[in-house]
C-alpha cells in the first residue's frame, strides 16, 4: 500500500475518532452544557479553561498516536503479505524456469543423438565404400543388416513367448546369420572385409588328444570350411560340428601360410581355440 494513501487513512480516521469524541461528550452531558458555557464565560477562570482544553488536545494526541501505531503494524502485516505473495510468484517462476530448461536439454540431446545416429550411419557406408563396396550395395547391406537384427528380435521374443531359452547356435536367433544367409557367403565376405573384419578363424592353440591335434592342425592355421561350409568364427563352426551323425568323417580346409590344404577329421568339437570375426551382435536392450 502507497504510502499516500496510508497518511489519507490516518487523516480520516483521526477525523473519525475526534468527532466520535465530541459527539460523546455531547451524548454525555447534553443538559449542562449552557451550564458549562456560563461557567466558561463567567466562573472559571481562563487558566482553567486554558488547562481543560490542552488536556483535551494532549488526548486526541494520543488517541492519534495510538491510531497511527496501530496503522503502521497493519501496514507491516500486509508488506509481508505481499512479500510473501511476490517469493511465491517468484518460486512458481523459477520451477518454470527448470522446467523449461530440462525440456530444452531433452530436445537438444535428442537432436544430437538423432543426428550422432544419422552420422554414424553415413559413416559405415563410407567404411563399406573404402572398403570396395560400391556405395548403392553398403547401402543395401546395411539396410538388410537392419532388418536382420529385427527377425532376430522377433524369433527371440517368440521362443520366450513359447517358453524356449535363447540358443546363441540358432541361426534364426543371430541377427548376423541371417544377414549372411540373405547375402550369401561372397557377398558376406566382402561385408567382413570392408570393415576389416577376417573371414576365416585363425587358429591360436591345437588341444592335445583332439581330432585336430592328429589332423596335423597348427597354431597360426587358418580354418576357412568345415565339411564344405565357410566359417567365419568359432560360433559358425560350434554349429556345423553339431550337425550331421557324430563321427562321420568331414573335411576342413585350411589356410596354412597361403598355401590351401584340407584335413580330414571325425565329425564333433576338434579341439582347438582361435579368432575369427567380431561380427555385430544383435542390440538385446531394443525391444
Amino acid at each position: 500500500m502507497p504510502r499516500i494513501a496510508i497518511a489519507v487513512v490516518v487523516s480520516l480516521l483521526a477525523g473519525i475518532a475526534i468527532g466520535a469524541r465530541i459527539l460523546s461528550d455531547d451524548r454525555a452531558a447534553p443538559t449542562t452544557a449552557a451550564a458549562e458555557a456560563a461557567k466558561l464565560d463567567s466562573d472559571v477562570p481562563a487558566e482553567d479553561r486554558i488547562a481543560r482544553l490542552e488536556r483535551i488536545i494532549d488526548e486526541e494526541r494520543e488517541a492519534r498516536i495510538a491510531l497511527e501505531d496501530t496503522l503502521a503494524m497493519l501496514f507491516e502485516d500486509i508488506e509481508q503479505l505481499r512479500n510473501s505473495r511476490d517469493s511465491a510468484a517468484a518460486s512458481r517462476r523459477a520451477q518454470a524456469e527448470v522446467v523449461r530448461e530440462v525440456s530444452a536439454v531433452r530436445e537438444r540431446r535428442e537432436r544430437d543423438e538423432a543426428a550422432w545416429m544419422r552420422d554414424y550411419q553415413e559413416r559405415r557406408v563410407a567404411r563399406l565404400v573404402e572398403g570396395g563396396i560400391p556405395e548403392n550395395e553398403a547401402r543395401y547391406i546395411l539396410e538388410q543388416e537392419s532388418e536382420a537384427e529385427f527377425k532376430a528380435m522377433q524369433a527371440a521374443w517368440e521362443a520366450q513367448r513359447e517358453g524356449e531359452g535363447f540358443d546363441p547356435l540358432n541361426a534364426a536367433a543371430n541377427p548376423q546369420s541371417i544377414l549372411r544367409e540373405t547375402l550369401g557367403d561372397d557377398a558376406y565376405a566382402r561385408y567382413l572385409e570392408a570393415q576389416g573384419q577376417p573371414t576365416s578363424i585363425s587358429v591360436t592353440q591345437v588341444l592335445a588328444g583332439s581330432p585336430a591335434n592328429d589332423a596335423g592342425l597348427q597354431p597360426g592355421d587358418q580354418v576357412v570350411s568345415y565339411n564344405g561350409e565357410r566359417v567365419f568364427n568359432v560360433v559358425d563352426l560350434r554349429g556345423l560340428t553339431m550337425q550331421g551323425r557324430p563321427g562321420e568323417d568331414v573335411v576342413i580346409e585350411v589356410d596354412r601360410d597361403g598355401v590351401r590344404m584340407q584335413l580330414t577329421v571325425p565329425r564333433g568339437p576338434i579341439g582347438i581355440t582361435g579368432s575369427g570375426a567380431n561380427v555385430r551382435g544383435m542390440r538385446w536392450w531394443g525391444g
